[in-house]
């Protein structure tokens, strides 16, 4: 039974993790000494805690599962989306990208291995029409 306890975090470790995985802004207490002294927890103790490794394997899966939140990510695309249409040129460039809605740049290998001069009519006409179409998309952007 205690190798149980061992991969298992207690309630007191949970409610740490917990406090742990709210945003700093939002937490209550906002430091971690004061939630110490609430909790009466030593600060050595919480230290030790985060060095466990259940109990870092366990907020690393929930660090995961927050980050990959569809609901956090709608979150922020959502604020991406308004500072772009509030005139913020990166703002739309990573919306757009995040959408997979902005076409890649041209390759690396074309853009540093040869220059301008080199490229053929064709292939200067291609990225003339490709840098067109992107500013055509940034400017839609604004506009809706």
């Amino acid at each position: 039974m205690a190798e149980l306890n061992e991969n298992m975090l207690d309630e007191r470790q949970e409610k740490y993790l917990n406090w742990l995985l709210t945003p700093k802004g939002d937490r209550v207490p906002a430091s971690q000494a004061q939630y110490c002294r609430e909790n009466n927890v030593d600060p050595t103790t919480v230290r030790r805690w985060e060095k466990k490794d259940v109990f870092r394997r366990e907020w690393q899966k929930r660090v995961d599962d927050l980050q990959g939140s569809p609901e956090r990510t709608q979150q922020l695309l959502d604020a991406l989306y308004a500072k772009a249409l509030d005139g913020d040129t990166r703002a739309a460039n990573l919306y757009l990208q995040a959408t997979h809605r902005l076409t890649p740049p041209p390759s690396a290998e074309t853009t540093a291995a040869r220059s301008m001069a080199e490229l053929s009519n064709d292939e200067l006409d291609q990225l003339i029409l490709d840098a067109a179409k992107k500013e055509r998309e940034l400017r839609n952007l604004k506009i809706v």
